[in-house]
């Protein structure tokens, strides 16, 4: 430090960069200080503040890393007595001395810290914690002592002592510099990280009442991209970071409290919707969400950690009088977009039009379209405003040496669709114990119990939604299709009374609980051991009356029952270093981790029921019964360590490895190594920034390091057996009797292992302004190595199924950047956030396997997605349409056999006048080029708007749902059924038209059984996805009505949405990557309205 005349506000300012300390001071006292001359080199920080403090009218007090600095005193007068007693310390002492604290919007903050400090000395004795309504008394207290008030996250005040000192103002605190962030068995400070984490607190999640907290954080982190599958309640989100890595599993790995927990969905008998099975998590109970992105930050988690991992750290007790908060709230949901389907006289002119064009006789019911009117709107009858309630019941409290908090949770959510809804309760109890100054414990036990109701078959044709869209608006509520007439197909059942008869329930229970001990050894050496489980049970229970005729066609009642269960444990041991000398501090963990789950399921399924009343599988007949089962099991066993060291807070190195062995893989690599490097660069405590008053901090870090996938299932090594079926048959013996015989339908791989994802990150993290701007900035690359595929077998080998190697490779990369602004003005604060990353994915090799082949679309015979060497995983490939034939001169002109006029017209890629396979192309790309997030707080006193919208862009959607909505015949059977009023402008002669073809019974030209650019919209949107207004109430008046604070708060999500996406949502999510887009009309996404009330007790 190199200073003249300088001030000594701006000599604190480089000493804190310089030395990480942070200084406590009242603005005011500043003012007479004297300027600051002086050359420091190579000093400590104990003789850098002699020499600042020289000759100044100031004391200081160094307490850990926070140095408090206080105006010396008067110095006594000779010959005055009371001086002379003061000298002598005989201080005068205030009896009392009583003040309440606040934040900035006049509400009490309570557990607040208020010590008494003097101009030597830190009074240890005299302090005190503010109540539940933000008073507190202090007694004995010296006349000329100073008062210093502090509380978590904000910054720190010091006023003078006097007998009503008053309301006292904190305001928050700007720098998150020394923010804690809770890291792989550990918790770091901010400033110190070398790996990219993105953090959501509390406050964030709150800010948004939703039953998941992946809807809570959606659009919140840079690089996270959450879909919801479904708009049914309770539904799963998919969550992808940083990309897609492997054609097979890609969710992150979630970490509950330091428990690995699973994160899949629990599906639910003939539907696709799938329950949450993160509803463990109530999102009131969680105090923090850490997402770790590359490699340094996530290594810690080895064979686990290549799609990520999501850390949650759920509330616990804290020290004080016990807090009991209430979060109430009610509301509905209703359909953000309600799809236009052709009424009566439409679609009768339509179904006419189209036998018309195919030279068939049209129903004479449809004779006189104008006389239909209206008719029924089946989408008004199959939808509806959905009721919603939530009820959270929290306290939390305890002594300095026995810490606990308990919680409780409700909710009751009616889907949008009739007879659907969703259940859940929740409970939590956590303690923490110090038996003495070395020795602790603790534990939690948490419990979800959900019930949850769907509709069956919700793709296509089968379910209530399409049925919706499909029956006819010429017949009545309560009409049925009797298969009398060949214009009605009987694939079309009534959607309302098909809803009504049929029932399809989950009912799951989760219980997970882990209990601690920590042991200090040494003061810097701590040893720890952790004990987790996590238990689910679930049953699904599917009903179909025998008067229900729907896709399955057998007219007879069925019954479908299942029973799973899950039991997983963890034991973790740790030993932790930590040591600062001198300029040097070293952290350091070691540990081993023992992991084991086990698994098992039973299923049961009856048909022909003598008495329909009695739902039980008993109740059918004996030989139209059906059971089966199975059982698996997982075990982990792990070494792991990290290194972490700073030189001068100055420059940051990190080291880590994990061994993992996982009995998912062959004999031959049971185990796997999984290191990480990275380092980190605080540039701002460099002498040549010193002055810079516009910075206040800048760090550079970079990371490499291998991590591991290993979701492809038990066992996937070992050959697949199959018996029971006629082929595995044997004849055997004179008497030629038929025998059950067993036969190899995939064989093994004993050099099975892991999938290794090598990730490469550089990030800047920078701040400015006092910290009121900030930047955070990375570029990475992913690169996955030994991705699963199926070698390709031959027809000779007898093999149904090619046996898999570890012989793909993807690349994932991108660029994060995220940006704030924090600033308070008087009575306003805001602060305002955005977030935005790019995505570029592509498949770098498949070995010796041939392109990966997605599933097919019903009806079509094809499939959409594609996976190959130089494209993205789960490509569109089809053929091109230019549009539709306008004549029969431009159908002459192209080698297109079965077109006429009105067709739609395929291109011809390779020029050859054939429409072939070579003629496919790549249609576009279930993955955005780009992903982004605002979010935007205002508090104005005791008013605060919360706003978040988020989207992406440069994806591509594949709506196979027009299959079903646009060519009014019924591709299934006989017959015509409803479609999209979007129909009302298909291609008819003169019209020039080109992007609906013609109305036609039968499609010889393939024009929606062809996997085509027809299907390909642009799947880019933005969407508002809260918004919220609160008001909280002046506590003057809340302690009147015996109450600690009161918030009242309207909110709403998914309001608003812009896209040119034609179908029902944007937003389709699914947890395969080779069927990411595909829309194939699932249950609609809801527009949700709030109102809600937040009480401190």
């Amino acid at each position: 430090m190199d200073v003249e005349k300088a001030s000594l506000a701006s000599v604190l300012k480089i000493l804190r960069k310089q030395s990480g300390y942070g200084f406590v001071y009242n603005s005011s006292y500043l003012k007479q200080a004297n300027p600051i001359s002086l050359r420091i080199e190579k000093k400590e920080i104990s003789e850098a503040l002699q020499l600042i403090f020289t000759n100044q009218p100031f004391n200081y007090i160094v307490n850990d890393k926070v140095i408090t600095i206080l105006p010396k005193r008067t110095p006594p007068s000779v010959g005055n007595p009371k001086s002379s007693s003061v000298s002598e310390g005989l201080l005068r002492e205030y009896p009392e001395v009583r003040g309440r604290v606040t934040d900035q919007l006049g509400t009490a903050l309570a557990d607040a810290t208020v010590r008494v400090v003097s101009d030597a000395e830190k009074r240890g004795d005299l302090q005190t914690k503010t109540d539940h309504t933000g008073h507190f008394v202090l007694r004995n207290v010296p006349d000329d002592a100073l008062l210093e008030i502090t509380y978590v996250g904000y910054l720190p005040e010091i006023v003078q002592a006097r007998p009503a000192v008053g309301d006292i103002v904190l305001k928050a605190g700007l720098s998150q510099l020394d923010e804690i962030v809770v890291v792989g068995y550990g918790i770091q400070r901010k400033r110190d990280l070398t790996g990219a984490i993105s953090s959501v607190k509390s406050e964030d999640i709150q800010k948004v009442a939703a039953s998941s907290f992946t809807s809570a954080i959606q659009g919140k982190v840079p690089g996270v991209m959450i879909s919801q599958t479904s708009g049914s309640p309770g539904s799963s989100a998919s969550v992808r970071i940083r990309g897609v890595g492997s054609t097979g599993g890609n969710q992150p790995l979630y970490v509950i409290d330091g428990l690995p927990v699973g994160g899949g969905s629990m599906g639910m008998e003939r539907s696709t919707d799938q329950v949450d099975g993160l509803s463990i998590i109530n999102p009131a109970d969680i105090e923090s969400i850490e997402v770790l992105k590359d490699a340094s930050a996530a290594a810690i988690y080895g064979s686990r950690a290549a799609n990520g991992v999501i850390l949650v750290t759920t509330k616990r007790g804290k020290e004080g009088k016990a807090e009991v908060n209430l979060n109430a709230y009610t509301g509905f949901r209703q359909l953000w977009r309600k799809p236009e389907f052709l009424n009566a006289e439409e679609f009768a002119t339509l179904a006419n039009e189209l036998y018309q064009n195919s030279g068939m006789t049209p129903n004479p019911e449809w004779s006189n379209p104008a006389g239909l009117g209206e008719g029924v709107n089946w989408i008004e009858q199959v939808f509806r405003n959905a009721p919603l309630q939530n009820y959270d019941l929290s306290i939390r409290g305890g002594t300095a040496k026995l810490k606990a908090a308990a919680s409780l949770g409700y909710t009751d959510e009616d889907g949008t669709m009739i007879e659907t809804w969703y259940k859940r309760y929740t409970g939590r109890l956590t303690t923490d114990l110090e038996v003495n100054r070395r020795l602790s414990f603790g534990g939690t036990l948490a419990f979800a119990s959900t019930i949850s109701k769907a509709q069956q078959n919700q793709v296509l044709n089968y379910g209530i939604f399409n049925l919706a869209q499909q029956y006819y608006p010429t017949l009545g509520v309560n009409s049925v299709i009797d298969g009398s007439s060949a214009y009605y197909t009987t694939q079309a059942d009534n959607p309302v009374m098909r809803a009504r008869s049929m029932d399809n329930q989950l009912r799951n229970l989760r219980l997970f609980g882990n209990i601690y001990g920590e042991l200090k050894i040494l003061e810097n050496l701590k040893f720890r051991t952790n004990i987790g489980i996590d238990g689910n049970n679930s049953r699904t229970m599917a009903w179909e009356p025998t008067a229900i005729r729907g896709h399955y066609r057998n007219l007879q009642a069925y019954l479908s029952e299942t029973y799973s269960s899950g039991f997983n444990w963890l034991i973790e041991n740790t030993l932790t270093f930590s040591k600062e000398l001198d300029n040097h501090r070293i952290d350091a963990v070691i540990g081993q981790t023992a992991q084991r789950n086990e698994s098992r399921w039973i299923s049961a399924i009856g048909r022909e029921f003598a008495n329909e009343q009695l739902q039980v599988i008993n109740g059918s007949k004996a030989d139209q019964r059906q059971a089966g089962g199975a059982a698996g099991a997982y075990s982990l066993a792990s070494y792991l360590g990290r290194v972490n060291y700073a030189y001068k807070d100055k420059y940051l190195f990190s080291v880590s490895l994990r061994r993992d062995g996982s009995s998912n893989f062959g004999p031959r690599n049971k185990w796997g190594n999984f290191p990480s490097v990275a380092a980190g660069w605080n540039i701002d405590r460099e002498s040549f920034l010193e002055n810079a008053n516009w910075l206040s901090q800048m760090k550079i870090r970079g990371s490499w390091g291998q991590l591991g996938n290993d979701a492809i299932g038990a066992f996937s090594y070992m050959s697949t057996l199959q018996n029971g079926t006629a082929a595995d048959n044997y004849i055997f013996g004179a008497t030629q009797q038929i025998l059950t015989g067993t036969s190899l339908v995939r064989p093994g791989n004993p050099e099975l292992k892991w999938e290794t994802s090598e990730q490469f990150n550089l990030g800047v993290d920078a701040s400015f302004l006092n910290n009121r701007l900030y930047v955070v900035a990375d570029y990475y690359v992913k690169n996955t190595k030994g991705m699963l595929i199926n070698l390709p077998v031959s027809l000779e080998s007898g093999f149904g199924t090619a046996p898999s190697v570890n012989g793909g490779a993807v690349r994932n990369k991108g660029i994060e950047l995220q940006a704030g602004f924090r600033q308070m003005t008087g009575d306003l604060s805001f602060d305002l956030s955005g977030n935005i990353a790019t995505l570029h994915n592509k498949v770098t090799s498949l070995g010796v396997g041939q392109p990966i082949v997605g599933p097919t679309i019903a009806f079509t015979g094809m499939s959409a997605s594609y996976t190959a060497v130089g494209q993205p995983i789960g490509f569109y490939r089809g053929y091109i349409v230019d549009g539709i034939f306008q004549g029969n001169e431009e159908v002459d002109k192209n080698l297109q056999p079965n077109a006429v006029a009105g067709d739609l017209h395929f291109r011809d890629v390779n020029g050859d006048n054939r429409l072939t396979d070579a003629d496919r192309v790549n249609m576009g790309k279930p993955w955005p080029d780009l992903m982004y997030g605002v979010n935007l707080d205002l508090a104005y006193k005791g008013f605060d708007l919360n706003v978040a919208i988020n989207g992406i862009a440069g994806n591509e959607l594949f709506h196979a749902n027009k299959f079903s909505i646009y060519p009014i015949k019924y591709f299934g059977g006989s017959g015509v059924v409803n479609a999209s009023r979007a129909v009302l402008d298909r291609w008819v002669p003169g019209s020039g038209r080109n992007e609906i073809p013609q109305l036609k019974y039968n499609d010889p030209n393939g024009n929606y059984t062809t996997i085509s650019t027809f299907y390909i919209e642009d799947g880019s949107y933005m969407r508002v996805r809260n918004l919220t207004l609160g008001y909280t109430v002046p506590p003057a008046l809340v302690i009147k009505a015996g109450l600690k604070s009161l918030r009242l708060y309207l909110s709403g999500q998914n309001l608003y949405t812009l896209t040119r996406y034609t179908g029902f949502d944007p937003e389709v999510g699914s947890n395969n990557p080779i069927r990411a887009g595909i829309d194939d009309g699932v249950y609609p996404l809801p527009r949700t309205f709030i109102l809600g009330v937040r009480v401190g007790i």
